[in-house]
């Protein structure tokens, strides 16, 4: 199978907001202190782990013939956020721990909720690039 590439280019001008045309959608990410014009880039962070599980999660269940009315992901992440201000710390910059649990609207016991909160989680893009290191190139344009 060929590979997917996706790609996403951002804006930022002289304030803290950053945009981006991706498709049809036009995404801001500000900080709380700034203009407050959309989510900080950690919480846009987050919600792209929760999202991304909900839309895997969907596939799976059509896949599965299960009838999910609905889910609900609650994802929270811990971090020291002394690296981020270029302060020492023995802990990594990003965060030291992410917590998601799933609500989830369907006929299953709460094992099979497990089970398939696992089958989802195992497929999931992003959950998988957090579990697993990812290159990550960076240079000038």
């Amino acid at each position: 199978m060929a590979e997917k590439i996706v790609e996403v280019h951002t804006h930022m001008g002289s304030g803290w907001k950053v945009t981006a045309q991706v498709r049809n959608h036009h995404l801001v990410i500000d900080q709380p202190t700034a203009t407050d014009e959309g989510a900080n880039p950690l919480e846009t962070f987050l919600f792209s782990l929760g999202g991304c599980i909900s839309a895997i999660a969907r596939m799976v269940a059509r896949e599965e013939r299960i009838e999910l009315r609905g889910l609900d992901v609650h994802v929270r992440g811990e971090m020291n956020s002394a690296g981020l201000m270029g302060q020492p710390t023995d802990d990594p910059v990003g965060f030291k721990r992410i917590e998601l649990s799933a609500s989830i609207d369907a006929d299953m016991t709460t094992e099979e909720k497990n089970a398939f909160l696992d089958r989802v989680c195992h497929r999931c893009p992003v959950h998988d690039n957090l579990l697993h290191p990812t290159l990550v190139e960076h240079s000038i344009a």
